[in-house]
């Protein structure tokens, strides 16, 4: 039990860390440095107080002991990673720049990673002392801040008439960022399902489509849509069957946004028709680099370099898709899955730190924990990393252990 002291002192302390965490979110599409600085900071502080926790003997509930499986599984995916990245980092081989580029994205997201560990294990312990104004408040600072970003992005869009980017470097990782800065939102709507949490529920979803039909990354608005269902379905407890009023608006919607991207969609359905005629479009890349993926494999199942993995996918292409110019210039960046991806650079121990984390959650709910709130960003990153490498991004990776923190909150525990 705490006492009056420790409850006080705690209650800043986590409040303070959500809050703080949210004002990062909400920055990240528009300022560059400072939500990364805030993180950092709030970071650090949850690992002093993870450490009070050890130390009072504070973790003691069935729940907590899941939470604890959570944080050993990131630790353990970002050891991996910061092992591989430090392997190639001082192997005394100048690598190529795009392999520089990979080789600092997994060394700096893994310290993130890492970081961000401490804070879900933090919330997990002392969760239950956020109280019901810093949700709000949380929520009304990410949905302000997913506004800036949509009208930073139409300005972009206007001006440049291309496919936003904001912060980053490519429009897909901007879409990755945006979606998970939306889980967090969702996260935080557990912890209240009153009619004002649901007008920002409502405001945050159709802004966060905005924003993302803006980046055109096809795979996001499908993982939007289904999240979303999602939640309605688990959080709401709504019955389709019964309730047709909400069934029909949510194929109404459903019909409106496939509509709006419709253009996309034509375009994807198109390069698949056209393959064998012209293989070099973006899902025709994809095939290239997947059969490249999966040929590296054949005799790389331990750590191998980036530019290693890049010389063999590009024989395998330039010799069964001489024509797939795409595929062979794309591929030096990443092998456009999540599993293949951490499989082809850090083995088969690559692959089970990302299977780890699925397997805790897998187990947690067999256990008849409560998963829900950590399945959301999980939700996006499985659907998304089948079409592209998300976490690779330290940007990306960053977002994504904030968001998993925050959706680590308890919803039956918020106080007043």
């Amino acid at each position: 039990m705490l006492n009056h002291n420790e409850t006080r002192i705690l209650k800043i302390i986590v409040n303070t860390t959500v809050i703080g965490l949210c004002i990062s979110l909400a920055l990240s599409m528009f300022v560059t440095g400072l939500p990364q600085k805030i993180f950092y900071v709030l970071s650090y502080v949850s690992f002093f107080t993870v450490l009070y926790a050890f130390f009072k003997k504070h973790f003691a509930c069935k729940s907590e002991r899941f939470y604890l499986g959570i944080f050993l599984s990131l630790v353990f995916l970002a050891v991996v990673r910061f092992t591989w990245a430090m392997i190639f980092k001082h192997d005394g081989v100048t690598p190529s720049p795009a392999s520089a580029g990979i080789i600092n994205n997994y060394l700096l997201g893994s310290k993130r990673i890492l970081l961000g560990a401490f804070i879900l294990l933090c919330f997990s312990v002392y969760g239950f002392l956020v109280t019901k104004r810093t949700i709000l408040l949380s929520k009304i600072i990410i949905t302000i801040g997913l506004m800036i970003t949509l009208g930073v992005g139409l300005h972009e869009h206007l001006t440049l008439n291309e496919r936003i980017k904001l912060t980053t470097d490519a429009a897909s990782i901007s879409s990755y960022m945006v979606i998970f800065i939306y889980c967090a939102h969702l996260g935080l709507s557990r912890l209240e399902h009153n009619a004002s949490s649901k007008i920002l529920d409502l405001i945050a979803f159709v802004v966060t489509f905005a924003i993302l039909y803006l980046c055109g990354t096809r795979i996001t608005v499908l993982a939007l849509i289904f999240l979303k269902i999602t939640f309605m379905l688990i959080e709401y407890k709504i019955n389709l069957i019964r309730n047709w009023r909400v069934t029909g608006l949510i194929i109404l919607a459903i019909a409106v946004i496939m509509g709006v991207t419709g253009k996309r969609w034509a375009q994807g359905i198109n390069d698949i028709q056209e393959y064998d005629v012209q293989s070099s479009t973006s899902l025709g890349a994809r095939m290239a680099i997947w059969e490249s993926g999966n040929f590296f494999l054949h005799s790389h199942l331990g750590f191998s370099s980036p530019d290693e993995r890049t010389e063999i996918a590009r024989k395998f292409i330039k010799t069964n898709h001489p024509e797939n110019i795409e595929g062979y210039t794309n591929v030096q960046y990443n092998m456009h899955n999540e599993f293949l991806e951490v499989t082809t650079l850090q083995g088969l121990l690559g692959t089970l730190s990302l299977l780890l984390i699925y397997g805790v959650i897998i187990v947690g709910g067999i256990r008849k924990c409560d998963i829900k709130g950590v399945m959301i960003p999980f939700i996006v990153l499985f659907i998304t990393g089948l079409t592209d490498s998300v976490i690779l991004n330290s940007q990306t990776a960053t977002l994504f252990v904030i968001a998993l923190a925050i959706c680590s909150l308890k919803p039956f525990k918020a106080v007043k």
